[in-house]
C-alpha cells in the first residue's frame, strides 16, 4: 500500500450516527496509515569512488523497502525525498574500503546539509573494510525535502565504497509522527 495521505480525523457531535463514512476517517484510514507508514530501506551494491577530504553522498542502488516511493534508482539514488510533513528517523552507515591511513566518516544531511550532531567518525584500520554508522536521529523533513547518508575518508587518494554482504552503504527512513 503506497501514498497514503496522513489521516484526518472527523469531527463528531453527540448524536451522530455511525456511518461508513465515518468509520473510515476516523477508524480504518488511521488503522491503515498505522499500519503502513513512509519506509525506506536502502543500500548500495556497486562500489562509488569516495574523493580524498570530501563529503559526498552515497548512491543507494538497491531498495529493501520503499513503501512510498520516496527513492529513485534512475536519478538522484543517494536521496530518499519525504513523501509527508513530519518527524522521520533517520540512521544511515558509509561502507569504506580499507586503507591504514586517515579517518572515515559517515552523516546524514537533509537538503545537502549536514544535520547537527548526526556524524560518526572512525580511524582507519590496516587491512579492515569499515562500515560507519551515524547516530539515529528523529528529523522533521517537510514534503519534498530530501536525506542522505553521506560518506568521507582522508587517506591521501580516493577510496571506493565497500561491498559485502555485512558491510555496505545504507540508509534507514521510517516516519515517527506529525
Amino acid at each position: 500500500m503506497t501514498g497514503l495521505a496522513i489521516p484526518v480525523l472527523a469531527s463528531e457531535v453527540p448524536g451522530n450516527y455511525l456511518t461508513a463514512a465515518l468509520w473510515t476517517a476516523n477508524v480504518y484510514n488511521l488503522g491503515t496509515f498505522l499500519l503502513n507508514p513512509p519506509d525506506f530501506v536502502g543500500t548500495q551494491t556497486v562500489a562509488q569512488s569516495l574523493p580524498n577530504t570530501t563529503w559526498t553522498a552515497l548512491t543507494l542502488d538497491t531498495q529493501q523497502l520503499d513503501s512510498y516511493g520516496g527513492h529513485s534508482l534512475v536519478s538522484n539514488t543517494s536521496r530518499y525525498v519525504a513523501p509527508l510533513t513530519g518527524w522521520y528517523t533517520v540512521s544511515g552507515v558509509a561502507g569504506i574500503a580499507n586503507n591504514p591511513s586517515g579517518a572515515r566518516g559517515a552523516r546524514i544531511n537533509v537538503n545537502g546539509s549536514p544535520v547537527q550532531g548526526c556524524a560518526t567518525f572512525l580511524f582507519a584500520a590496516s587491512g579492515v573494510d569499515l562500515g560507519i554508522p551515524t547516530p539515529t536521529r528523529d528529523i522533521h523533513l517537510n514534503t519534498g525535502d530530501y536525506v542522505e547518508v553521506c560518506g568521507y575518508q582522508n587517506s591521501g587518494g580516493a577510496l571506493n565504497s565497500a561491498i559485502f554482504p555485512d558491510i555496505a552503504s545504507s540508509l534507514f527512513v521510517r516516519f515517527s509522527h506529525v
